[in-house]
């Protein structure tokens, strides 16, 4: 068990480990590890103090293993280049002569770097873990975090685990049951492809380009449909003695498409830090995309003009008619599509429907208010049942959605955190946290909420511009317990926590 320590200066966050061996300060991996010759391991200094010897591993703008997929799981390729980068960090290190026995592979001391999505290792010269002994916990850590629903995925890594307790395990074998894996998975998706397919593909796809018209009969197509009161003879709308005009789909489809491409243009806005001419050109390509957006609007717009229009020009007595005659029942009464007032209507339906009613309950009064109408006798006997549907009254328990939020305290910020499942992360970084703080003073992964009981305890998490409980900054990774009242700053986001 390695006993680490966190401290922060101005602008780095470091994890402190005691150096047991004054000797080692002397040896080869000593100057090696200070060196920062090896850019896959923590950088790390040495200081003195009160004659101890210090290792500082700088630790700024990274998370753990642990931390990172601690309410996500695993899936098949991340959990094959977790170790592939692990197999690089052991060849890098024997290229300068380093043991391997002291690279630290907990899941707590891996560490991850979301700008360059590479992991890091640390080396500790005092640990010193050899065998079964330096991969069993890792193992056991990617056992619990894989995704139980990939089959495959769960069977190879317990037979890693199996190989890891023995006494000759190497990473390598690990790296080969999962390449073995990744071939298996590969022909089954091109079978999978295979099936369900026509025989003869060539020939499928000619008698499907046969029956497809070309793009100039499907804008010859379009034209035609936009002439009020004709239709195409392919389409075989043609009735007898009457013609039904019918709305074309490439309109919306076309604005439909724009609204998918503004959305797809503003994630990447939202996800990634682009340069300025990168945001130059994904602001034009968001103009082009509106004006396509408005172009698709305007044609949906004239098109449905046009065919109420040729609807309306070319119907005949008998539609119209028909479209008289055509009623719905709306709380047990009859209505017809011309809004003329039944013969007979035994209450005033109009005054006292609402839009925010429900169905079941417009229906039971409208029945009431006809009995009562009809037996006055029955006064009584309507107003219990009133009284029976409208004060029992369900008891809500407001103090459960109200608890464990945080509310922003800024004119800017308008966003509130609502801690509703534990542990929960915050950050900037989608994807990888549970609650989106877009401020560029806010890191990546900035900090998490666990639960103990009754307890919410708030970590930093190796924030770059800190994690503050009432106006007091928090150590890195340190875990401190907040209470009602208690005021929480995320860089430069301020909430309060009710």
């Amino acid at each position: 068990m390695i006993e680490a320590k966190y401290f922060r200066d101005y602008r780095h966050n470091y994890m402190i480990l005691q150096c047991g061996q004054e000797a080692a300060v002397r040896s080869y991996q000593y100057k090696i590890l200070t060196s920062d010759k090896i850019r896959e391991i923590l950088r790390c200094s040495v200081r003195h103090i009160n004659g101890t010897t210090y290792y500082y591993y700088d630790i700024s703008s990274r998370t753990t293993l642990q931390n990172l997929y601690q309410s996500t799981k695993m899936s098949y390729g991340q959990v094959r280049d977790l170790l592939w980068q692990i197999r690089g960090i052991c060849d890098r290190l024997a290229g300068f002569f380093m043991e391997e026995s002291a690279l630290v592979l907990l899941p707590e001391h891996i560490y991850y770097d979301l700008s360059t999505k590479r992991y890091i290792g640390l080396y500790y010269p005092d640990y010193q873990m050899a065998g079964t002994q330096a991969y069993e916990p890792l193992m056991n850590f990617l056992i619990e975090h894989i995704d139980a629903k990939d089959r495959q995925l769960a069977e190879n890594m317990y037979r890693i685990c199996e190989m890891a307790g023995e006494p000759h395990f190497l990473l390598e074998d690990a790296l080969q049951i999962l390449e073995e894996g990744t071939e298996e998975r590969m022909e089954e998706r091109s079978e999978e492809g295979m099936e369900g397919g026509p025989e003869d593909g060539s020939e499928e796809l000619r008698r499907i380009r046969k029956a497809a018209p070309g793009p100039t009969d499907a804008f010859d197509f379009m034209e035609e449909m936009e002439r009020p009161g004709t239709l195409p003879s392919s389409a075989g709308l043609q009735q007898e003695g009457k013609t039904t005009p019918k709305r074309g789909l490439f309109y919306p489809v076309f604005a439909g498409l724009s609204v998918l491409g503004i959305a797809g243009a503003a994630v990447v806005y939202g996800m990634y830090d682009l340069a300025w001419e990168e945001e130059t050109a994904l602001y034009g390509i968001m103009a082009v995309l509106a004006v396509c957006l408005l172009f698709g609007l305007w044609g949906t717009f004239r098109t449905n003009r046009k065919g109420r229009t040729a609807g309306k020009g070319t119907g005949t007595k008998d539609d119209a008619a028909g479209e008289m005659e055509e009623s719905f029942e709306y709380g047990g009464s009859s209505y017809d599509g011309s809004c003329q007032k039944p013969e007979e209507s035994p209450v005033e339906i109009g005054s006292v429907i609402s839009k925010d009613m429900n169905f079941e309950v417009m229906s039971s009064e409208i029945a009431s208010t006809r009995v009562r109408k009809t037996s006055p006798a029955s006064n009584v006997s309507f107003h219990e049942q009133e009284m029976d549907h409208y004060s029992n009254t369900v008891f809500f328990d407001g103090s459960r959605e109200a608890e464990n939020k945080l509310y922003a305290m800024d004119r800017r910020n308008k966003r509130h955190i609502e801690l509703r499942q534990f542990p929960c992360t915050v950050g900037k970084m989608a994807g990888c946290v549970d609650h989106v703080l877009a401020d560029n003073s806010v890191s990546r992964i900035h900090a998490r909420f666990d639960r103990q009981g009754d307890r919410v305890l708030l970590t930093d998490m190796n924030s770059t511009n800190g994690t503050y409980k009432n106006g007091l900054r928090m150590s890195p990774q340190e875990t401190v317990e907040i209470e009602p009242g208690d005021e929480i700053r995320f860089g430069n986001l301020n909430y309060c926590y009710r």
